[in-house]
């Protein structure tokens, strides 16, 4: 252990700059709100008149729409030079998707949302990986990317709790407020953040 320890003290800049730690604060929110549902989707599902068919196929919508919508995002964010505007029109689309189940009674809502999402996924990744990638520091770059690689899991571990919690004790509307609130702070924190950072 003293080792390991000394091992991190010998560094004379922090391992994690401004950028990434900027990435992985607007990454985090996104996963928060996005693992606060995922493991409970089918109960909502449920809930509004589908079935298992219901779940498995709007999942599929999702997948469907960020595989194809993924080239041509990243294609226009290339052009642009500027994928801050793709993180942030990606967290303004997933507000909108969780509102929009928040408003959802019928199948037809879900399937949208999943859209939304979808649409949402294919801004995000690659202007966030485009970001993240240039502020990454060669020599320590695999140690920088298992930051965000282990965010990935621990994110989602603790929102699928509090989520889990919320729904039971407010309901589901309770969390797409809170969802939609996240992406939307996520929104804000992008758009305000210092140039260089991006």
């Amino acid at each position: 252990m003293n080792h390991f320890l000394r091992h991190l003290l010998r560094y004379d800049k922090p391992i994690i700059n401004s950028s990434l730690r900027a990435m992985l604060v607007i990454s985090g929110f996104y996963m928060f709100a996005f693992g606060m549902f995922s493991p409970i989707y089918a109960i909502f599902v449920e809930k509004i008149g589908g079935d298992i068919t219901t779940a498995s196929n709007a999942w599929a919508v999702f997948y469907l729409v960020a595989g194809l919508l993924t080239f041509a995002a990243g294609r226009w964010e290339n052009r642009k030079q500027n994928a801050a505007w793709g993180i942030i029109c990606s967290q303004l689309i997933v507000a909108l998707a969780y509102i929009t189940y928040y408003l959802a009674d019928k199948v037809q809502m879900l399937y949208l949302a999943q859209v939304l999402l979808g649409m949402a996924a294919a801004l995000f990744w690659p202007a966030f990986h485009s970001i993240y990638g240039k502020h990454i520091d060669k020599r320590n770059s695999v140690w920088q990317w298992s930051f965000y690689d282990g965010m990935a899991y621990l994110v989602p571990a603790v929102s699928a709790v509090i989520g889990g919690f919320l729904v039971k004790i407010h309901g589901f509307d309770s969390i797409f407020l809170v969802m939609a609130l996240l992406s939307l702070i996520s929104a804000v924190y992008m758009l305000f953040l210092p140039k260089r950072l991006i």
